[in-house]
């Protein structure tokens, strides 16, 4: 007859092969990677924190994310590029910028190991506006023109923001350069939100930003000023492709007065990794987010135009990661 402790033993070595085999049915370990965005209260951190929570939950817990909430456009690429972070959010122009040294900020300092995870996840338009009045009264209708003006205010973001530096390149192309025309007095820098305040009191002539459709500054600024919008020419649109701002349209009726359709320089959202980075944990993680977009968008509207099938209908600005490619290739999208 079985004893009581007996019957003890044989539970407790039947409850071990039971929890032994939960054990052996779960991943042994999560992966735990990294997502490098912005700080609280940008539109970087609240991807990144959707992100982070997205990943585990689709695939079931096999893959941890940290979110580091710091950061920003032109500090990114060389945080993930430096293996400070698995992943990181950036600026399309930044990225290329980073890669190859360019700028001020980057001079002599490359970045090649960063490689492309998604594409155009959101578009921010480089959007020139002058008073209308002003264009009328002058014919300063170009910026062929507005540069060669004898008088004109021409405004825009401190320097730290990357519109500066896109301005610089758009001045170059045009035959001159940013401190060349800040010497002459033709640019002032500040907030947006001032300089709709300066463009309603004819303080300022011209004013170019890079922003998303809806942004609430510019908004304001073509609601409460006559403006008209300044095109960039054949020419300026090329050589800034050649610098990470490849050339998009901005919808007519994106802001008010705007007719048509507006064909800029734009600088689009991506979302980068090393090199280094195992192809395994790149395809999966592309797969978390391509296959859940809905409720990625879902939960953020300014995401709703971002259209991962669209990635091998142009040329990457930035060399795809093979595990990415893995997974756009399975899906048919790239040849």
């Amino acid at each position: 007859m079985m004893t009581k402790k007996i019957k003890n033993k044989l539970l407790n070595y039947a409850k071990g092969i039971v929890i032994a085999g939960l054990l052996i049915a779960q991943p042994a370990f999560a992966k735990t990677s990294s997502i490098i965005s912005q700080p609280p209260g940008n539109g970087w951190y609240t991807y990144g924190t959707t992100f982070s929570q997205l990943i585990p939950k689709t695939t079931n817990g096999e893959y941890k994310i940290k979110l580091i909430p710091r950061g920003g456009g032109m500090t990114n690429p060389v945080a993930v590029n430096q293996g400070k972070a698995d992943f990181g959010f950036a600026t399309s122009n930044a990225a290329v910028w980073a890669r190859d040294g360019l700028t001020d900020i980057y001079k002599g300092r490359t970045n090649k190991e960063l490689r492309m995870v998604l594409d155009n996840v959101q578009q921010a338009y480089t959007i020139t506006v002058a008073r209308k009045g002003w264009v009328e009264s002058t014919g300063n209708d170009t910026w062929e023109k507005i540069i060669k003006a004898d008088k004109v205010v021409i405004a825009m973001k401190p320097t730290g923001s990357q519109v500066p530096i896109i301005a610089d390149y758009i001045f170059e192309s045009l035959g001159t350069d940013f401190e060349t025309l800040k010497k002459e007095g033709k640019i002032v820098q500040m907030g947006s939100g001032q300089a709709s305040q300066m463009m309603r009191d004819n303080a300022i002539d011209v004013y170019i930003d890079n922003v998303p459709a809806m942004h609430p500054n510019l908004t304001e600024m073509t609601l409460t000023s006559d403006v008209t919008y300044i095109p960039y020419s054949k020419k300026t649109l090329t050589d800034l492709a050649k610098v990470g701002l490849p050339t998009g349209t901005m919808p007519a009726g994106t802001y008010d007065d705007q007719t048509e359709d507006y064909v800029n320089p734009v600088s689009a959202t991506v979302f980068l990794t090393n090199s280094k980075v195992s192809d395994d944990i790149v395809y999966n993680v592309t797969k978390a987010l391509v296959e859940n977009q809905a409720e990625i968008k879902k939960t953020h509207s300014p995401l709703k135009f971002w259209h991962p099938e669209d990635i091998g209908s142009h040329e990457q600005v930035i060399e795809l990661h093979p595990g990415a490619e893995k997974y756009y290739r399975e899906k048919g999208w790239i040849k």
